[in-house]
């Protein structure tokens, strides 16, 4: 079945099964999310727009509902396809912000989202992302305890392994050590991955794509020299029972649980008539939308991000009123406040006014902006001003240089292929970065 977020289905006209409808439906994200069930942002609890109360579907005996999220998701051998509802006709918009934002080409390969009856083929290209921004934090490393036997005693004698092979002594003392090593469970499932995605003929090329992804994959094959492929398994269930839990190392969290679907994947975990799991790759269309606009206007604004505790802001002194706004233009000249918002113009109202106002008197910014989605077959003006009001009356403008401004960023509908629309969005996308910097 075919459908886009926050759409309304009537039950005539779904075609997935009431078996998978009841797996998915009326759930909330949480008790769905598994490590066969990818998610991004990839920990539901931290995202700022969609918590655990969110569901993927919702349904009563007469429609079913779905909410901001994208993607695919699947249950024995049904598929279930949610595209973008900005998108006409074809499911270019959604494509394209997966590419900006994860450097994931569902077009110019043999993967297709709609079609793809193994989502594996969707999770091999976003694995250098995911690589890049662990190694940001440094090889991962734990604790490991290391056995010795020898004469310089360097750690804790070993009373129970000295008697048993010292005895009679001859000079060698039985002793461990608790020391860093890289070598561990989690450098290994990442080795692991790599050698698997190395044997895809089709897709290998992705740990080759920059010099980046080259050196990081260099890194981690030359720190996991213990690794043996015939301990694949027992690696995989190592890292499912000991997740990364340090919040340094946070990126590596969402990098195991990548590399644990790709991997079980591979060893037909996800036949059908192997388990009754849903799995997938689903995206908040919110999360979605914000980072692809700060790929756009990044180097200008600062982009706060609540679920790493990045440019965390405050309304009040002494730590009160934790803010984080979605972008801050880094010029204290004419401050600018901009909110991306995954909705149509109509839809921006009431607490998103409050918030953008409230963020415009805490930096002292003239300028606020909404930037939300406009499809361009509708022909409606993508722009439009807004200044606050003053006193009781409803009369007088309170300052006319402080103004809010909801900016359309238009998107294709009629373009025939991805390369044409490609085109089009970069001509959007500069008029956009002319308007807001």
């Amino acid at each position: 079945m075919k459908t886009k977020d926050n759409t309304v289905t009537r039950t005539r006209d779904v075609t997935i099964s009431e078996d998978f409808l009841n797996k998915i439906a009326n759930k909330n994200i949480e008790d769905l999310e598994s490590s066969s069930l990818f998610l991004f942002p990839p920990k539901v609890s931290e995202a700022d727009d969609l918590d655990a109360s969110h569901f993927v579907m919702m349904a009563n005996t007469d429609e079913i509902r779905t909410t901001n999220v994208m993607g695919v998701i699947g249950y024995k051998n049904e598929r279930l396809f949610i595209g973008s509802r900005f998108d006409e006709g074809n499911d270019y918009f959604f494509y394209y912000l997966l590419k900006k934002v994860l450097n994931m080409n569902v077009i110019n390969t043999e993967v297709n989202m709609e079609h793809q009856s193994d989502f594996l083929e969707l999770l091999i290209p976003l694995f250098p992302k995911f690589l890049n921004n662990a190694m940001k934090k440094g090889l991962y490393k734990e604790y490991k305890v290391r056995h010795h036997n020898e004469a310089n005693v360097k750690g804790v004698i070993d009373f129970k392994r000295q008697l048993k092979e010292n005895v009679p002594f001859l000079g060698k003392v039985a002793y461990n050590t608790r020391e860093f090593s890289y070598e561990n469970h989690v450098i290994h499932l990442i080795r692991y991955t790599i050698e698997y995605i190395k044997r895809r003929k089709d897709l290998r090329k992705v740990l080759y794509m920059n010099d980046v992804t080259k050196e990081n994959v260099h890194i981690i094959e030359e720190n996991s020299l213990e690794f043996n492929s015939i301990h694949a398994a027992k690696v995989i269930h190592q890292n499912i029972r000991k997740p990364v839990r340090h919040g340094y190392f946070f990126e590596y969290q969402a990098l195991q649980r990548l590399c644990i679907a790709i991997l079980r994947a591979e060893s037909n975990y996800f036949k059908k008539d192997s388990n009754n799991e849903v799995f997938g790759i689903l995206f908040d269309g919110a999360w979605l939308f914000e980072e692809y606009i700060n790929t756009l206007i990044g180097d200008h604004y600062i982009h706060p991000q609540n679920t790493k505790g990045i440019g965390r802001h405050y309304l009040f002194n002494d730590a009160n009123g934790l803010i984080y706004p979605d972008f801050i233009s880094r010029s204290g000249i004419n401050r600018k406040i901009a909110d991306a918002k995954y909705k149509p113009i109509n839809n921006i109202r009431g607490r998103d006014y409050l918030q953008l106002v409230a963020y415009l008197h805490r930096f002292e910014a003239a300028e606020g902006y909404f930037i939300y989605p406009l499809q361009k077959s509708l022909n409606k003006k993508g722009e439009k001003t807004l200044t606050l009001l003053s006193g009781v009356e409803e009369t007088s403008v309170r300052d006319p240089n402080v103004k809010v401004i909801k900016y359309g960023l238009g998107i294709p509908s009629q373009e025939s292929d991805f390369n044409t629309f490609e085109e089009v969005m970069l001509h959007e996308e500069a008029k956009l970065k002319i308007t807001i910097i």
